[in-house]
């Protein structure tokens, strides 16, 4: 495994270096690239790759991975979104986190309040300047730029992983990551939101790119760090990169960003009870949730799905209350089944693989979407 470092220099003279690694196989095939750590919040992605390139170090592969753990090292120090070089950093000292006050920011710099650039996945291949700019120019030009398939790493808060997919082409490869949930965001994005890595990586012919989502910001979840190493593993198999088939334990599903169906909001206060998770098949007829009375068995509403789908969106507040959105029965597309093995897609040229064909996402049916990225089930990252 060979290791390439590169220092950058903030505007105050702070020195910050970023690393990659880069494990060629013992015969040729397709480049893979992972990248995580670009918002400082975000830590499955930086704790489980050091592990993941290590197994596979040890692993017969066809082909070029490379891995870049942590993109943003100075935001991930702060365990916040971005790294405001220009700003007063002491300020961050009497930040904390809330899911009552997601969006609050320190410097008035928050996803409600400004499009600032300080966000790292705001600036690929974006004239700027700043530390961010040039840590994703430099990342762009070693190891996106010649990637086949680049996978950048998130976390969000929700019940459970999901990913953010901007072009119906990448369906083919989602469906192997046996990640349950894929948001179809299938807009063309404004000046500001085209800076993020997957669209620019993926709107290119013959190169694709997604967002892997897990499930929680400003903390860790280890036994999601299984469910990281399975989709890569999965995805090589799908690259032709090492041999294997793939059997996924649960159903893989195409989510259309504005998300038609059912979606509830609470009326009464109270406690949730709710009887289906995330992404589970629901039918017409079927209770999904009930709010009770805090100090009584009263029941005070009822959530009963008005047509099959999935069931999605669900709280983390662990209280209802009036207009609080409570969850949702989504009509999705299944873009893989469960229990069966999946069909990998044909190889085409030296050049690397093409997918199969298959009508999936926009291809199948969805609308175009509206161009505001929507809750994903949880509060996005």
């Amino acid at each position: 495994m060979k290791t390439v470092r590169k220092e950058f220099t903030d505007c105050n003279g702070r020195k910050i270096t970023v690393t990659y690694w880069t494990l060629r196989g013992r015969r040729s095939g397709p480049t893979l690239t992972l990248i995580a750590g670009q918002h400082g919040m975000e830590h499955s992605g930086p704790c489980f790759l050091p592990e993941l390139a290590e197994e596979l170090e040890q692993t017969d592969f066809a082909g070029t991975i490379h891995i870049c753990p942590c993109a943003n090292p100075a935001a991930l120090e702060l365990d916040y979104e971005f790294y405001p070089e220009q700003e007063n950093l002491d300020m961050i000292k009497d930040y904390y986190y809330s899911y009552f006050r997601h969006y609050y920011c320190p410097w008035g710099l928050g996803r409600m309040e400004a499009m600032t650039l300080y966000n790292m996945n705001r600036t690929w291949n974006q004239p700027g300047n700043g530390v961010a700019f040039d840590i994703t120019r430099w990342l762009w030009r070693e190891i996106v730029k010649p990637a086949f398939l680049t996978l950048d790493l998130h976390c969000a808060q929700n019940r459970k992983p999901f990913i953010f997919n901007d072009f119906p082409k990448n369906n083919e490869w989602v469906r192997f990551t046996g990640i349950e949930s894929s948001v179809q965001c299938f807009h063309k994005p404004d000046a500001y939101a085209a800076g993020n890595l997957n669209y620019q990586a993926s709107n290119r012919p013959g190169h694709y790119s997604f967002c892997i989502e897990f499930s929680i910001q400003h903390g860790l979840k280890e036994e999601e760090y299984p469910i990281g190493k399975t989709a890569v593993k999965n995805l090589m198999v799908a690259l032709g990169m090492t041999k294997g088939t793939v059997v996924l334990k649960r159903p893989v599903w195409a989510v259309p960003e504005d998300q038609p169906g059912t979606c509830w909001k609470a009326k009464h206060a109270g406690h949730v009870r709710f009887f289906f998770d995330t992404c589970d098949e629901a039918k017409a007829g079927d209770r999904i949730f009930e709010v009770r009375d805090f100090q009584t068995l009263e029941v005070l509403e009822t959530g009963i799905a008005p047509h099959d789908g999935i069931v999605y969106g669900l709280s983390l507040h662990p209280t209802a209350k009036p207009d609080l959105p409570l969850c949702s029965v989504v009509k999705a597309e299944k873009l893989a089944e469960a229990g069966i093995p999946l069909e990998v897609p044909r190889k085409t040229n030296g050049r690397g693989l093409t997918p199969s064909g298959r009508r999936v996402g926009a291809a199948a049916g969805f609308n175009v979407f509206p161009a505001v990225r929507k809750n994903a089930g949880g509060i996005p990252d």
